[in-house]
């Protein structure tokens, strides 16, 4: 059974769904009947002996690494133990990835092992800074395997999932939180199963396979295409975590209304871009800073662009199509930093409605062309 997808998922997860809000609304903890509603839907998901197998290896590897770097962690606080670590933590992602390549690696496969890993990830990265002292057995399963987001995202954090978990909400709050699930679940749904489905059928599956023409207006249709696709399954996703008292952050915010590509990345798979960012970019440029590797600030900003975009293009996939879509938008992100850096006057150009409108534009297109990129279609 896929997520989000089919007749048969949507009654289940309703029917899952009810007793939990029965129990919200009167004011009790979901943390025991949120986990049970994950087990029973990871169940559903999981459908075949062998794919519960693969969960159940990943879940006790991905649980030894973050338990057992803890306990590392206080004798020993040397980088190099946090990569190793890290390294490891990503084999099964890197295994599927590399399935597409090598055929005979094709007997290891996950569904959402790209957001668990990148979750485990997080948690490790954490307890090497600090601000994760402690693991719970029970709270790190949960939010490893929480089920709404296995498939689609968004990718949380340990200690905001965490306190969700824990948080005593009144009937008043739990209400609110419910009323803003469904809406989230119904809008998720519309974009997704009308919105994208009707682009897909009458404009994209109607497009020759080659020609400028073509492939112009494929441009456009798959642009909005994506966005309803991605944004209906990320608002589903988000609207089920609210009905179980989980605040998943948001994944879109507009994007079409960025005036560039910097802010385009704020507002679009947002949880996804803020992490690289986070683990990714800000990290290679603070250690480029402190190591005096670059004569200029702004070379460790520009390769730390090129790098963290290649990086989100192979979380992706392996192929080519990938890998040069996270290279054109690491260009993108360093034209842009070259941009507001030397050129002051861009600031206020980004204020004024005619200028921000045509910045808007210009932002979409290129947008749109790295999808082209994405798609295969260029290639």
């Amino acid at each position: 059974m896929i997520p989000y997808q089919g007749l048969l998922f949507f009654i289940l997860l309703i029917l899952l769904l009810l007793p939990v809000a029965y129990f919200g609304l009167r004011g009790k903890k979901l943390r025991v009947l949120g986990a049970v509603f994950t087990a029973l839907m990871l169940l559903a998901a999981f459908d075949s002996p062998k794919a519960l197998v693969t969960l159940a290896i990943f879940w006790l590897w991905q649980s030894s690494l973050c338990f057992g770097y803890l306990a590392f962690r206080k004798r020993c606080q040397k980088r190099w133990l946090l990569w190793l670590f890290v390294l490891a933590s990503l084999m099964p992602l890197i295994l599927v990835k590399l399935s597409a390549l090598v055929p005979p690696l094709r007997f290891f496969s996950l569904l959402g092992v790209s957001y668990m890993s990148f979750r485990a990830v997080q948690v490790l990265i954490e307890i090497y800074d600090g601000r994760i002292k402690e693991l719970n057995v029970l709270d790190f399963g949960y939010f490893l395997l929480f089920f709404p987001s296995v498939s689609s995202g968004p990718i949380d954090r340990y200690r905001r999932f965490v306190a969700d978990v824990h948080a005593e909400r009144s009937r008043e709050e739990y209400r609110a939180m419910l009323q803003t699930g469904v809406w989230k679940m119904m809008t998720g749904a519309l974009y997704n199963f009308v919105f994208a489905n009707l682009i897909w059928q009458f404009w994209l599956a109607k497009l020759p396979e080659h020609g400028f023409l073509a492939t112009w207006s494929y441009l456009y249709g798959y642009t909005f295409y994506m966005f309803f696709n991605f944004a209906g399954y990320s608002r589903m996703a988000i609207g089920t975590a609210y009905v179980l008292g989980i605040k998943l952050p948001e994944n879109f915010d507009r994007p079409f209304l960025a005036c560039d590509m910097k802010e385009f990345w704020s507002r679009w798979h947002i949880s996804l871009s803020t992490w690289l960012r986070d683990y990714v970019y800000t990290r290679f440029c603070m250690t480029a800073l402190r190591g005096k590797w670059f004569r200029s600030q702004r070379t460790s900003a520009y390769l730390g662009y090129i790098l963290t975009m290649t990086l989100m293009g192979l979380w992706h996939g392996l192929t080519p199509a990938y890998l040069v879509y996270g290279l054109y938008h690491g260009l993108l992100m360093s034209a842009n930093e070259v941009l507001d850096t030397r050129y002051k006057g861009m600031k206020k150009l980004k204020k004024l409605p005619v200028p921000r409108a045509m910045m808007c534009l210009v932002t979409f297109h290129l947008f749109g062309f790295g999808l082209l990129i994405f798609s295969g279609r260029l290639f």
